[in-house]
């Protein structure tokens, strides 16, 4: 059996004007709202794959600012398949005003929140929550 190795992805924090952060649902991650999240394709900036995967799965254009943290996703009971993550917890910032575009494909539902009721909601994924509680106490 060949060796496997986790698969390093993007999570991708957007924030718009406001300061409020868009949240999905996916059926990757069932009952949980989460970020969007990508693989990292091979010779591909962190930045250039947050960009390209938020204009892909969401239709927005977006700035790439920083890398928040690394959070590792090791067979989550949350996910819906094993799988082994390196996720790098990113954050960007929406250009323009636009609303994300939703095909059902990868996300069935996409909603800006206040920082402060994300970190609170139930139904939020708990590394997302956590990522929030970094971004909040860093402000």
């Amino acid at each position: 059996m060949d060796k496997q190795y986790p698969k390093v992805v993007v999570g991708c924090f957007i924030f718009n004007d406001k300061r409020e952060v868009l949240l999905v649902k996916s059926y990757k991650w069932p009952g949980k709202w989460v970020v969007m999240r990508g693989h990292i394709e091979w010779g591909e900036s962190i930045a250039r794959a947050v960009e390209r995967e938020v204009m892909e799965e969401v239709g927005l254009k977006v700035k790439f600012i920083r890398v928040i943290k690394p959070e590792e996703f090791i067979f989550s009971p949350d996910f819906h398949d094993q799988k082994h993550f390196i996720s790098l917890q990113s954050e960007c910032h929406l250009v323009g005003d636009a609303k994300p575009t939703i095909d059902n494909k990868e996300i069935q539902e996409a909603r800006w929140f206040p920082l402060i009721e994300a970190v609170k909601m139930d139904g939020v994924l708990p590394v997302t929550q956590n990522t929030i509680r970094k971004i909040l106490e860093n402000k």
